[in-house]
């Protein structure tokens, strides 16, 4: 599992200058804190843990996150910004059809290179999400809706069919995590003999024909 691309809250990101000891360090403990989290969630993962996973004393660190409630925070906040920024610089005039399949395999892409990351947002949201609430309230809230107003016009344009534009993130959220997240469920029932090889190409193509059939797009002309 590989986060060093996840761009750090802007409350953490100045701190160590990019290349440095620091910034590596910090780097191996948000890696090692996705694995631990994402297996035992929140409240049952510990520091120590935290910081073996990591190679380093807990004294160590806890110079780069103060407690686990910061480091659990940012953890999920970077794998959030990734998400959402997989769909780009959406406009009005873009073809809607090249759009939503070019973010639905982007969305896949995730979910077969960070399953572990994807594990820890569905255990957080169905525990009600304690720790980042206010970030679904605030910043995911209003991204959807900014989001979703491009979808409205599309509808208006009769490009797409008359869906409340967040339950059309809704589906492909779900659709496209759903390996990553009940990845064992999946292997069990198909049996793959390489799940990345064998599952995700054509769960993909799947995902982009139910979803592009479903949404009614049309190509603008």
């Amino acid at each position: 599992m590989n986060i060093h691309s996840y761009a750090l809250p802007s409350e953490t990101s100045s701190r160590f200058k990019a290349g440095s000891i620091g910034e590596k360090n910090q780097q191996k403990v948000l890696e090692a804190a996705v694995k631990v989290f994402s297996r035992k969630g929140f409240s049952g993962a510990r520091i120590d843990e935290i910081a073996k996973e990591a190679g380093m004393s807990k004294t160590n660190m806890l110079y780069y996150f103060k407690t686990k409630k910061e480091l659990y925070h940012v953890v999920i906040v970077r794998v959030l910004r990734r998400w959402l920024g997989t769909l780009g610089n959406l406009q009005s005039s873009d073809q809607p059809i090249d759009v939503i399949t070019k973010y639905i395999s982007k969305k896949m892409q995730m979910s077969q290179q960070y399953p572990e990351a994807s594990r820890l947002i569905a255990m957080e949201i169905m525990a009600g999400a304690p720790v980042i609430g206010e970030f679904f309230q605030t910043e995911l809230h209003a991204w959807v809706k900014e989001k979703g107003q491009v979808f409205l016009k599309w509808q208006n344009e009769g490009l797409m069919a008359p869906i409340e534009p967040a339950h059309v993130f809704f589906m492909i959220w779900a659709l496209t995590q759903t390996y990553a997240d009940f990845e064992s469920q999946i292997a069990a029932v198909i049996k793959p003999n390489d799940y990345d090889s064998e599952i995700y190409p054509p769960a993909t193509r799947f995902a982009i024909e139910v979803l592009v059939r479903g949404f009614d797009l049309k190509p603008r002309l």
